[in-house]
Formats: C-alpha cells, structure tokens, sequence
C-alpha cells in the first residue's frame, strides 16, 4: 500500500476530528512521566510535532518560552492559532523539517501516537528528520502503538454504549451507537484490505474513529532497534506505560510513551571506543 493511500485515509479522518481532540486539555500519565525524565529541557527550544487542536501546547509552553507547534493538518493549526494567539504554530509535516536547521530544539515531542499515522518508509523519514534537528544531549518524545498489546490481536471491536435510566438520554445514546455500529462495519469493510502484517511491523485498520485509520504498530524491541539504527542513542531509551510506570518486563498496553535522547560528541565516541576494544578483546581478532 502507498504512502499517498495511507495519508489520504488517515489526514481525512483528522480533518473531521478537530471536535474531538478540543475539548481535552490535559497531559497523560505517560506524557507527565516522559516529561519529568528529561532533564534541564527550562527554557530550551521545545517543537510540537503533531500538536492536534493544542492539548499539549500549554504544559510545553510552560517549560520554556520558544515553542514551536506543528501539524500537517491546516485546520488543526488553525485551531491552535485561535485558541492560543499567543503562541507560534506552524502547518508543517514531520517527514520534512527542512524550515528547521540541524540541532534546533532540545525536546522535540509527538504526542497522541501521531508518528504511527505514517508507512514504514515516512516513518524512517521522520526519525531521521528529528535526529538531525534534535540538539546533541536533547531528547524525542514520542508514543506509539504496542504490537505486542493484546488491542493488536483483537479483529473487531464494538463501539461503547453508555446506558443511562432517562429515557431521553437512551434515545439519543442508542441513535449515536447504532451511528457508530455502521461507520465501524462499513470501514472495517473499506479500509482492512490494505493492512499489512510482518514480524518488524505492523500497518492495521485500527478501531480508533470507528475504524477509519491505518496505524503503525511495532513490539518495543523492534522500537529500540528502529531507533538506534536512526542514530538514536539507543542505551539511553526509557519506555512508560499508560499508567506512567517506567516498563521493565514488557507491557500488553495498547501504546508505549518512548523517551530517547541523541547522543553528544562524547558519548558516541565513547560508544566507538567501546564497540573496538571488545572486538581487540575477541579470540582472532587485532
């Protein structure tokens, strides 16, 4: 499946989603951990990718006065502008920062598993893009979707009925859910086809907005490898959960929040040194 098909279903459902995504306005429990395992980010150049509708903008803002928001959804940045005038939002897409020099901002974030709205190969794109404005030391903030989550097995998911005793508010809520029954039947219809499945990856027709999305899913030890092979420091990589409890032994949760920082000068000559005096070290080498 095409790149082209891919943002052509994904950025369509985003452009009928501003309502959806304005109404909240508070950090995740994984968010506020990745957040507080970034050291000295006060007062350092912040970049916003994927802001949505901003529910991330304020708690960014707050940790440092140049902030920068982007999203590749004109009216998502049109909303941002209008809810927060004070503010710099940009229309831009992660899989091209070229209006960005190398070494720009110090904590780059994409929240709300925005990076699994691409293919494999943007993917790749945008982890090199943000490798290379990221400042050495700085840190990449990102959540995506668990491959080993048990949402990842499962083939078809009801939407959620919210029963209520006033007979009015069961009407309503009954006409909404039977709504969403047919959108999440007719989607899952049009769009499972084009899903893609490997032991690196996986592209699914995913149950967010009644099924109108293809999403990225990937295991966390394919996570760090994909990483590192971007230029990542890879030994630096934590990973919470959505409880915001740093994992240790794996998790089922449907998306994992990945803190990863680029390394210095110093560090990856220090990795260099290290990676040749193992291999001096080995029988039949040197």
């Amino acid at each position: 499946m095409s790149s082209k098909k891919i943002d052509q279903i994904n950025k369509k459902t985003m452009q009928k989603s501003i309502g959806h995504y304005s109404w909240k306005d508070a950090l995740t429990p994984a968010e506020i951990a990745a957040i507080r395992h970034v050291e000295d980010a006060q007062g350092k150049p912040i970049l916003d990718l994927g802001v949505g509708a901003g529910r991330t903008a304020v708690p960014l803002r707050e940790i440092s006065d140049e902030y920068i928001g982007i999203d590749y959804v004109h009216e998502m940045v049109e909303e941002c502008s209008r809810k927060f005038p004070e503010l710099r939002f940009e229309h831009g897409d992660a899989r091209d920062l070229s209006q960005f020099e190398d070494n720009s901002f110090y904590l780059i974030m994409f929240s709300m598993n925005g990076i699994s709205m691409v293919d494999h190969h943007d993917r790749i794109k945008i982890l090199k893009e943000v490798h290379r404005i990221l400042m050495p030391g700085g840190s990449f903030l990102f959540s995506t979707y668990n491959q080993d989550s048990d949402e990842y097995k499962k083939l078809l998911v009801l939407p959620e009925f919210d029963f209520s005793w006033n007979p009015l508010r069961l009407f309503v809520r009954s006409i909404r859910y039977g709504s969403n029954l047919v959108k999440s039947g007719l989607n899952r219809c049009r769009f499972k086809k084009y899903e893609i499945h490997t032991p690196e990856y996986s592209m699914v027709n995913d149950v967010c907005h009644n099924y109108a999305t293809l999403l990225y899913y990937i295991s966390q030890e394919n996570q760090i490898k994909q990483l590192a092979s971007a230029g990542f420091d890879g030994e630096s990589v934590a990973a919470f959960d959505l409880s915001g409890e740093k994992i240790k032994d794996g998790t089922k949760d449907g998306s994992i929040f990945y803190v990863v920082k680029k390394g210095t000068e110093e560090s990856v000559e220090s990795r260099c040194w290290n990676t040749a005096a193992l291999a001096e070290s080995m029988p039949g080498t040197g």
